[in-house]
């Protein structure tokens, strides 16, 4: 299912990107929302122009490069929280924010800084990061055309295949009229 390979990849966003483990995992995880977005039609109907074929692989990498950022963010965010240990051993608190006697409340400071990414300003909202893929998706797909010449990103029901077969689908077909039943038929049931 892999539209792209780590070699790929690193031709496009360096060498010391993403390691290939990590690239694995995401790429599996990039391709199936690319299919789930387009439908499944990469399944059935790969683009044939160079440039198309291009744009998807360009589409994933996008995607697998969205999802790394998202990951190191949240490590960022779990090793800013509560204490750490640093190279002498010794454990070192991390900054709070506030502390509350009453109920004996301690916060840390997890909050991105001024200047904070896109990626950190989705972090903690799920319909945002799904926002920040399917634009990414939308930016690289928009108008460009899968082996049948229907856009990767439409929608319609029932599928257009410019180049399948003549027959229509079987949603299509006429449905044939029930015949009448002829009159010595009906004539022998009223005996």
């Amino acid at each position: 299912m892999g539209y792209v390979t780590y070699d790929y990849y690193k031709s496009i966003y360096g060498e010391d990107s993403m390691p290939e483990t990590d690239f694995n995992r995401l790429s599996w995880e990039a391709c199936r929302r690319v299919d789930a977005l387009t439908l499944n039609k990469l399944k059935f109907a790969f683009p044939t122009n160079e440039d198309d074929v291009e744009a998807v692989r360009r589409c994933v990498c996008k995607l697998i490069e969205i999802a790394g950022q998202i990951e190191a963010a949240n490590k960022r965010v779990s090793e800013g929280q509560g204490y750490i240990t640093d190279e002498s051993g010794a454990l070192r608190g991390k900054v709070v924010s506030s502390v509350s006697s009453g109920s004996e409340s301690i916060s840390y400071t997890a909050k991105a800084e001024s200047g904070s990414t896109l990626i950190d300003a989705v972090l903690s909202d799920k319909a945002a990061q799904e926002r920040l893929y399917r634009d990414a998706v939308r930016e690289y797909l928009s108008l460009v055309p899968d082996s049948n010449g229907v856009n990767l990103l439409y929608a319609g029901i029932p599928y257009p295949r410019r180049n399948a077969p003549i027959s229509r689908p079987p949603e299509d077909k006429p449905v044939d009229k029930p015949t009448e039943p002829e009159e010595s038929e009906g004539k022998e049931n009223e005996l």
